[in-house]
């Protein structure tokens, strides 16, 4: 037993090297009012775009969303950017916690993983708007950008286009509205910025809304040649003797939401 709970600290420890245990994420709003606005502009020959309520999901602390724009010959267009490694995490959520709304509704039902950003590796990618049956404008195209070819989500902002609503009350807490949509997972690299690009359909009065984008570090990705798991594989080498309980480690994929995606376009459209 003592020889057991040896081994647990020292794997702790080592672990302690290789992935920091603080939970966060960075988020990117589209006012004034939201974190991470700095970092925010727009595309294309928009310039500016109206208020409105904000969404009521988890982490979020601004008081507005935006809608609509001024596009003229080019779709209004929303543009996030991140540079891990550069832009601190701003969203000190819980590990484990539910992605979904304030009020503890579950929206699409992802949880948090628990680990700071700012290292290369996988990220999941997530995206929030408040409630609204108003968009005019159609579906609205996301391009995600990452190390290799850009991932495309094309979303019905419309309660009820990216899901079903999990609030039994009045308010609607479910896929992009009032909880995190996520739109897939990237792989990026410290020091480079990326960018998420949300353009309208259709240049109407309220062509599309936006409150925030949020990057959160998933995972490393496994590299049998990396200084991580030769790290790794010294501090398990000088704490498990032969034949020990603990003779390898597993490797985990890159997991993409919904799971049937593969490279290309993933469409939520009505």
């Amino acid at each position: 037993m003592k020889r057991f709970i040896a081994y647990a600290a020292a794997l702790a420890a080592c672990s302690a090297l290789l992935v920091s245990s603080a939970a966060g994420a960075y988020i990117v709003g589209a006012h004034s009012s939201e974190k991470g606005f700095a970092t925010f502009s727009f595309g294309g020959d928009t310039t500016s775009a109206s208020t409105s309520i904000a969404s009521a999901a988890v982490g979020l602390v601004g008081t507005h969303s935006i809608f609509g724009g001024n596009g003229a010959n080019l779709p209004d267009t929303y543009v996030f950017s991140y540079t891990p490694g550069v832009d601190a995490d701003n969203a000190p959520l819980a590990a484990g916690a539910l992605l979904g709304s304030t009020t503890g509704f579950p929206g699409q039902g992802n949880l948090t993983t628990g680990v700071s950003g700012g290292a290369s590796g996988r990220y999941n990618v997530y995206f929030t708007c408040p409630e609204t049956i108003g968009i005019s404008g159609g579906p609205s195209t996301f391009t995600i950008t990452q190390n290799g070819a850009p991932q495309i989500v094309v979303a019905n902002l419309n309660s009820g286009g990216t899901g079903p609503d999990t609030d039994p009350g009045p308010a609607f807490v479910g896929g992009a509205n009032n909880a995190w949509l996520k739109l897939g997972t990237v792989l990026l690299a410290a020091g480079n910025t990326y960018t998420v690009t949300q353009a309208a359909s259709v240049n109407s009065f309220v062509s599309q809304r936006a409150h925030a984008v949020m990057w959160e570090f998933a995972g490393r990705v496994p590299e049998p040649a990396s200084g991580v798991l030769l790290l790794a594989g010294l501090c398990v080498r000088g704490i498990v003797r032969r034949g020990g309980p603990y003779r390898s480690i597993a490797r985990r994929g890159i997991t993409r939401w919904p799971s049937s995606a593969v490279e290309g376009d993933v469409s939520l459209a009505d």
